[in-house]
């Protein structure tokens, strides 16, 4: 072979490898330009599904703190009731990544509802829901800055315990 068609050939060859080269980069940068995007859309759904919903909580939190006996206070807090019970697993469970977090917070405040005197309201109810109000905003706080959940804290699990022993005493007052 003459030294100008082998010259050619390998001109050739290195323009194919450049170009396959060239293509096999626009490619890969393309993906992970996709990857990142998709990445950056999930961490602000995670955000802002995870701020909804701790909004949503401190609103509960607060009508439960406001409650009193009378009857727009009872209104007020059963609106408020409703809109927590309707909506707030909804936000939670839009947060991506986020199994650990609802099953704790969804707990933590099933707990609160289960041990709440609906019509009789006392100060013993308004500091559990506190409590279990606080535990939440603990967890999903901790969740959105991105740390690990922290344990339920010994006021919470105390409270619990005396929710509990009180509730057996109303079941079995003997």
């Amino acid at each position: 072979m003459q030294a100008e068609t082998l010259a050619g050939l390998m001109g050739l060859a290195g323009a194919v490898v450049g170009a396959g080269g060239a293509l096999l980069g626009g490619y890969l940068q393309q993906h992970h330009q996709a990857k990142t995007a998709k990445e950056q859309r999930r961490d602000e759904r995670r955000y802002t599904a995870g701020q909804a919903a701790l909004e949503m909580l401190i609103r509960f939190r607060h009508a439960s703190m406001k409650r009193t006996e009378d009857v727009d206070s009872a209104l007020a807090f059963s609106e408020a009731l409703v809109e927590f019970v309707t909506t707030f697993d909804a936000a939670l469970y839009v947060v991506p990544d986020g199994d650990e977090m609802r099953r704790r917070v969804l707990g933590t405040i099933g707990l609160a509802a289960g041990y709440m005197e609906p019509h009789h309201p006392n100060s013993e109810d308004k500091s559990w829901i506190d409590t279990c109000c606080k535990e939440a905003i603990g967890v999903l706080s901790a969740f959105l800055r991105e740390e690990p959940l922290p344990e339920p804290s010994q006021r919470f699990l105390e409270q619990h315990e005396i929710m509990r022993a009180r509730r057996r005493a109303q079941v079995d007052p003997s």
